[in-house]
């Protein structure tokens, strides 16, 4: 990711959890890739036409990176700038003749109205990055990745738990400005809410739901499939459930989960209703 933290810049953008740091090439090939299509008549003025070649970008590019082919260039711009930050779409116009089977098509791009504006906001965030990279991760940074990933925190997280009881004002703070995500924040749970996410109506949502409210002291492992079966006909009795979609709905919904063998409903399953015919399942 780009800087340890969510980060707001103009227009609510927001820098997310990634695979890894960008590589020191990637870096180059990404700069490098800017400053081109940047310097490009077709790509400046509202006046221009925005399409550009991509070879020439891509050989431009590589005399700064001796070290990579041509087709690694073009690998590295692909992943970064047309699937990651949609900065360039792919513009292959159709060739009469390319029915020819030994037929170069050139490739274009149409580069994206913002693109200046973006690549700036790269280069801050990069900036701001190098200028952090041997700071240490502070505690708030780390609740703050860690409900990124999960959207579910409670006790179980140890120290993090902890810190977000302490600081959950000053944390709840940084998400607001991003109007995207906001953090609620139980007595006993902690939930990463996404302003955009719309509303569940999937099967096998409500069954898991139905699945985490009924577990009460808890479910040995090898029993969930039957629970999930028999709350499934109560639910749909007509409908064909497939019980490990369930099961996933249970752990990345943070319903349940499974611990020690035995699976315990979350504080967050208590938070939604669900009404049964018969959902006496004992203790």
């Amino acid at each position: 990711m780009f800087g340890r933290m969510p980060q707001s810049f103009q227009d609510n953008w927001v820098w997310l959890m990634g695979p890894g740091q960008l590589s020191s090439a990637e870096i180059t090939v990404l700069l490098a890739t800017l400053k081109a299509v940047i310097n490009t008549p077709a790509a400046q003025g509202v006046e221009a036409d925005r399409v550009i070649e991509a070879r020439p970008v891509i050989a431009s590019v590589q005399t700064v990176t001796p070290e990579l082919s041509d087709k690694q260039v073009g690998k590295m711009i692909d992943d970064m700038l047309v699937q990651r930050f949609q900065l360039l779409t792919p513009d292959n116009p159709v060739n009469a003749d390319s029915t020819a089977a030994s037929l170069v098509v050139d490739e274009y791009w149409d580069v994206a109205v913002d693109f200046v504006a973006i690549a700036q906001l790269l280069v801050q965030a990069m900036q701001a990055s190098l200028q952090t990279t041997n700071e240490s991760v502070s505690a708030q940074q780390q609740v703050s990745a860690y409900l990124l990933k999960h959207r579910y925190m409670d006790q179980d997280a140890g120290s993090l738990w902890t810190t977000l009881l302490q600081q959950k004002d000053q944390i709840s703070a940084v998400w607001q400005p991003l109007q995207r995500f906001y953090l609620e924040v139980g007595d006993d749970y902690a939930a990463l809410l996404d302003a955009d996410r719309r509303q569940l109506s999937s099967r096998q949502y409500f069954i898991a739901l139905a699945v985490a409210r009924s577990l009460k002291s808890g479910l040995p492992d090898d029993l969930l499939g039957t629970r999930i079966k028999q709350l499934a006909r109560q639910l749909y009795p007509k409908a064909n459930v497939n019980q490990t979609q369930v099961k996933a709905e249970l752990q990345l919904n943070g319903l349940a989960k499974c611990v020690h063998g035995s699976w315990i409903a979350t504080p967050l399953a208590q938070r939604f209703a669900i009404t049964l015919e018969d959902d006496d399942f004992g203790e």
